[in-house]
C-alpha cells in the first residue's frame, strides 16, 4: 500500500473514531474533553504523514504541468517530422523525374552517337580520314577537309564528353535519391517513436490525474466528517458553556501588531481542496509564532487538538457568545482556565489544514458562525 493510501486509511480511521463519539450531557462534559484529548493525540501523531500526503497532492499540480510540457514539445516534434516528411517525399518524386528526363536525354545522346560509332565503323576509321585528306586537290582544298574532318572530330569528342557528363549527373542523382529515402525512412521511425512517446505522456498524465482525484476525493470526505466531528464535539463543549455575561462585549484584535485580513469570512476557494468551500472564519497573516490574545474575557472551554483546525482554542464569553483560535504552534492556556481581555493565550502557528502561518478567528453565537468583523 502507498504512503499516501495508508495515510488517507489512518485519517478515514480516526474520521471513524470521531464519529462515534456518544452524545453526553453538561456534566459529562470533563469525560468529553478527555475523550477528544485522546483522539487528538492519535490524530498529532499521523499529522505527519498526512501533511506529506497533502505536500504530494500539491506537487501533483508541476507534476502535471511539466508533463504538459513534454507533451506540447512531443507534438511540436512531431509537427516537423511532418512537414520535414512532406518535403522530402516532394524532393524525392522531383529527382525521379529529373532521373528520367536525364536518362532520356543520355538514351538519346547514346543513340547519336551509337550511329556515328557505326558510321566511321563502315567508312574504315581513320583510314577513312586520311583517304578524304589524300583526295584533296591543292592546298586550300586541304585545310578545308582538315577544318571539316577536325570540325567532326571535335563534334563526336564534345558528343562524348557529353554524354559522360550526364552519367555523372545521372550518378548523383540517384545518389541524392539514395540519401532523401535514406533521410524518409529515418524521419518516419522517428516519427512514429514520438507518436509512441506521446502516447506515453499523456497515458502518464491520465493515471496522475486519476491518482490526485481520488486522493482528492478520499481528503474531501475525510475532512467533511472531521469538521462534522469537530461541531459535534463543540457542540457537547458548548453545553458547558455559562449563561452569564463573563466578557466586557467589546472585542480587542487577537494578532497584536497583525492586521492583514489574507482570507475573509464567506465562501472561497479551499486552497488545499482546489474547491469551493465556505470559510467559517477568517485568516489574519501573521508570523509563526506572533502573540495571540483573547479577544474578550472568558472561560477557556477547550484547548487542544481540533482536526482541521489543528492546535485549537475556544473562549466562551458567556450568554452563547464565544470566539475560536485555530492553527496555533502553541497553546498557553488549559481547560477551564478563566482569561481576560488582551491575555495572551498562545502563538500563531500552521498546524492542522493550512498552507502557511496565521491565525484562523472565529466568532460563534450559540455555536453558529458569524462574521468576525462585526465584533472586531
Amino acid at each position: 500500500m502507498s504512503a499516501h493510501k495508508r495515510s488517507i486509511a489512518i485519517m478515514m480511521g480516526l474520521v471513524f473514531i470521531f464519529s462515534c463519539i456518544l452524545p453526553v450531557y453538561a456534566d459529562e462534559i470533563d469525560e468529553a474533553r478527555e475523550k477528544l484529548q485522546q483522539i487528538n493525540q492519535q490524530i498529532d501523531a499521523q499529522q505527519a504523514n498526512v501533511n506529506a500526503a497533502r505536500s504530494k497532492q500539491r506537487s501533483v499540480v508541476s507534476q502535471i504541468s511539466a508533463l504538459d510540457q513534454d507533451i506540447k514539445s512531443i507534438e511540436e516534434k512531431i509537427k516537423s517530422l511532418n512537414d520535414d516528411i512532406q518535403q522530402l517525399e516532394k524532393e524525392i518524386s522531383q529527382t525521379q523525374k529529373d532521373i528520367s528526363q536525364k536518362e532520356k536525354e543520355l538514351d538519346k545522346q547514346v543513340e547519336i552517337l551509337g550511329e556515328r560509332l557505326v558510321y566511321v565503323y563502315e567508312e574504315g576509321g581513320q583510314a577513312s580520314y586520311l583517304e578524304v585528306l589524300l583526295a584533296s586537290t591543292d592546298i586550300k582544298d586541304f585545310l578545308t577537309r582538315y577544318d571539316m574532318l577536325k570540325y567532326v572530330i571535335e563534334g563526336d569528342m564534345e558528343l562524348i564528353d557529353s554524354i559522360n557528363d550526364k552519367r555523372r549527373e545521372l550518378d548523383q542523382k540517384k545518389s541524392d535519391l539514395e540519401v532523401k529515402q535514406n533521410r524518409l525512412v529515418t524521419a518516419r521511425e522517428g516519427q512514429q517513436s514520438q507518436k509512441a512517446l506521446l502516447d506515453e505522456q499523456q497515458k502518464e498524465k491520465q493515471t496522475v490525474l486519476s491518482e490526485v482525484n481520488q486522493e482528492k476525493a478520499a481528503y474531501e470526505q475525510a475532512l467533511s466528517e472531521l469538521e462534522a466531528a469537530s461541531r459535534e464535539v463543540e457542540a457537547l463543549i458548548r453545553r458547558s458553556q455559562s449563561g452569564d455575561q463573563l466578557g466586557t462585549g467589546i472585542f480587542t484584535w487577537p494578532t497584536p501588531g497583525y492586521s492583514s485580513i489574507t482570507s475573509p469570512y464567506g465562501m472561497r476557494y479551499h486552497p488545499i481542496l482546489k474547491t469551493r468551500r465556505m470559510h467559517t472564519g477568517m485568516d489574519i497573516g501573521a508570523p509563526m509564532s506572533a502573540k495571540i490574545v483573547a479577544a474578550d474575557s472568558g472561560t477557556v472551554i477547550f484547548s487542544g487538538w481540533m482536526g482541521a483546525y489543528g492546535q485549537a482554542i475556544i473562549v466562551d464569553h458567556g450568554q452563547g457568545l464565544s470566539t475560536l483560535y485555530g492553527h496555533l504552534s502553541s497553546l498557553g492556556v488549559s481547560n477551564g482556565q478563566s482569561v481576560t481581555k488582551g491575555q495572551s493565550i498562545g502563538k500563531v502557528g500552521s498546524t492542522g489544514w493550512s498552507t502557511g502561518p496565521h491565525l484562523h478567528f472565529e466568532v460563534r453565537i450559540n455555536g453558529q458562525h458569524t462574521d468576525p468583523r462585526k465584533y472586531v
